[in-house]
């Protein structure tokens, strides 16, 4: 019985692992692919190396100058809408619940982080997460890519998945893909 036991909790455990791992893969080969310019700072996790911080350009929205609702609150879930523009795509549209993506119009998941208080002259700015702010990479090149994004360098590509989730696919440095994410 003990041993049973045993096996269906390494089951359970494997399981498990599995649906990460195949949930994660599925993101990534999401059929929708934004890029996105970014600007990171640098710091080291202990236990997992050199990783990125990055805040995008679409971190930060003034909700005046777009589409949609203008009103969040911390922790709310917000779906912003992008439109690509040249190489790189821009919010255009923000609010609480997801319109439609389309071949011209991706649309993002992200969770309010703050928003400042509404005035009639002066910009509203609501602060945004979207799954994608820090980035692990080789042990080394973190600085390396630190000091290109500051060049103003450096962009991401960005799957979005059926549920509107983010996960970076790969980094670019002038357009060139230099980084691609996998699995293993």
């Amino acid at each position: 019985m003990a041993t049973l036991r045993i096996l269906i909790v390494i089951a359970l455990q494997t399981v498990a692992l599995v649906w990460m791992i195949v949930d994660r893969q599925q993101m990534l080969n999401a059929s929708q692919v934004v890029t996105l310019k970014i600007v990171p700072v640098d710091p080291r996790d202990i236990f997992r190396g050199d990783y990125v911080i990055l805040n995008y350009e679409i971190s930060r929205l003034d909700v005046k100058l777009l589409d949609g609702e203008d009103k969040f609150s911390y922790g709310d879930i917000a779906y912003v809408a992008l439109r690509k523009e040249a190489a790189l795509w821009k919010a255009v549209a923000i609010s609480v619940k997801p319109q439609a993506s389309s071949p011209d119009i991706a649309v993002i998941k992200a969770t309010v982080r703050s928003m400042d208080e509404p005035s009639a002259t002066s910009p509203v700015f609501v602060n945004l997460d979207y799954g994608i702010e820090s980035y692990f990479v080789p042990q080394g090149t973190g600085h390396v890519i630190e000091d290109e994004a500051r060049k103003g360098e450096l962009s991401a590509d960005i799957a979005i998945d059926g549920d509107h989730r983010a996960a970076i696919k790969a980094l670019r440095r002038n357009g060139k893909v230099f980084y691609v994410e996998g699995i293993f």
